[in-house]
């Protein structure tokens, strides 16, 4: 899924750099949520999205 979200922004014309950022993101949070025990990262709930917030604030992100 995160290559596809990759793919779909070089085919946008996005710079190279911001898809580096924006994947590094991506898969950040990926990995945050496959810590979590969420198998499906296509799952979102709110839930999911203001925890890794929270994680990040408390990370000084």
């Amino acid at each position: 899924m995160i290559s596809q979200f990759e793919q779909y922004r070089v085919e946008n014309g996005i710079a190279p750099k911001t898809i580096e950022s924006y994947v590094g993101d991506v898969k950040g949070f990926a990995e945050y949520l496959a810590g979590m025990g969420v198998d499906d990262p296509a799952d979102l709930k709110r839930f999911y999205v203001a925890s890794y917030k929270n994680h990040l604030i408390d990370a000084k992100y």
